[in-house]
């Protein structure tokens, strides 16, 4: 009998899990929040509060032992990504973990393997696939409206202030830093929208290498805050890409609130995507200008979300179809409409070479990724 409610254990409530999953879903009818796990109980218990959970668990192990736990999202820091997947596929369970998705792409391919091997449903946490206007964009994009892609632009551009990033700031604990962080998401635009990237050559740039933590005192941060890339994607039509990573950007917006653009040159016109224009895309064609197009209503939420597109802040309320679309994956046995940790590998061969060709100053060749 096919269920009609899936189970959810999260294990890692801090950021990420506050502004995204645990709302997301809160939202959706057919989830249902069974468990919390965190390190930090003094959070723990303030998020069982808020979403009225009653087991809390400060061991992972011991929430992947519930029998009423279908599938757990993990929001953790990016070096307990691959222990605490294993450890849930292991137990049978769906798995939804953040990017970046592994510290490195062996450990997300064996991350993939093991999901194939066990049948269950896997996601990698791409957020901003779920934006109305970049759904929007793929449509037309994918329907040939502005012909064969030439060149892509990408840019995220962030102002943090010089404190403390937390485990963010550590490649022991975090595997890298603006290219695995911010650069992922786009990375996965361009996997998602374009292709297959061949090959990878940049820089990358730790401006600020201690920062100032809660008590004053300086922590030093070892992973770039700062980044540019180039990437040449494989097929015959020799399509490119620029990538520009930033979170020293001083004055171009605190935090979320930077430069947030992904541009798609083609031989017909110009796709333009803008996050915080959610509901609308820039379309250029050929002898006019860009020009602002709305985003039509099918493409404002994730097909079936009981989400109102208008209601709350357009640029937050969008992320909680992200969770809405993995428990209908669970639901429906199929994961063909959301990125999976097939995905989540691909995006993090990308990541490997791009830091290994900023430390070569060469081109470097992107490790070819298993078949799905």
């Amino acid at each position: 009998m096919q269920k009609s409610t899936v189970g959810i254990g999260v294990i890692g409530v801090g950021g990420i899990s506050g502004y995204v999953h645990l709302p997301g879903l809160k939202a959706c009818p057919q989830a249902r929040i069974v468990a919390l796990c965190d390190t930090n109980e003094l959070l723990l218990k303030q998020r069982a509060t808020e979403y009225g959970v009653e087991h809390l668990y400060t061991q992972y192990q011991n929430l992947l032992a519930r029998a009423d736990i279908d599938a757990v999202v993990i929001a953790t820091p990016t070096v307990m990504h691959a222990p605490i997947a294993l450890a849930a596929i292991a137990a049978g369970k769906h798995v939804l973990v953040e990017k970046q998705l592994a510290m490195n792409y062996t450990e997300a391919v064996q991350m993939y393997q093991a999901a194939k091997e066990a049948g269950v449903h896997t996601m990698t946490a791409f957020t901003y696939r779920f934006v109305p206007g970049m759904r929007y964009l793929k449509h037309l994009l994918l329907n040939g409206e502005i012909g064969t892609p030439r060149h892509v632009r990408v840019a995220r551009l962030q102002e943090f202030r010089d404190t403390s990033l937390g485990w963010r700031q550590q490649r022991a604990l975090a595997g890298s830093g603006e290219i695995g962080d911010m650069g992922a998401h786009r990375i996965d635009f361009c996997l998602d929208l374009i292709g297959p990237i061949e090959r990878v050559t940049g820089l990358k740039r730790t401006f600020v290498p201690q920062r100032v933590g809660a008590d004053g005192q300086l922590i030093s941060a070892d992973v770039e805050d700062c980044a540019v890339f180039l990437a040449e994607f494989s097929g015959e039509q020799g399509t490119i890409a620029s990538f520009d990573l930033s979170k020293v950007a001083k004055g171009r917006g605190i935090g979320g609130q930077g430069l947030d653009e992904f541009e798609v040159y083609g031989t017909e016109g110009t796709l333009v995507y803008h996050l915080h224009h959610p509901h609308e895309i820039l379309y250029g064609r050929p002898g006019g200008k860009l020009e602002t197009v709305q985003v039509p209503g099918e493409f404002l939420t994730y097909p079936g979300s009981p989400r109102q597109p208008f209601a709350g802040d357009p640029t937050t309320t969008f992320r909680y179809d992200q969770d809405f679309a993995f428990v209908q994956a669970i639901l429906q046995n199929n994961t063909a409409d959301i990125p999976t940790f097939y995905d989540g590998m691909r995006c993090q061969a990308v990541i490997d070479a791009v830091l290994a060709a900023t430390e070569s100053r060469q081109w470097v060749d992107v490790a070819s990724s298993q078949t799905k």
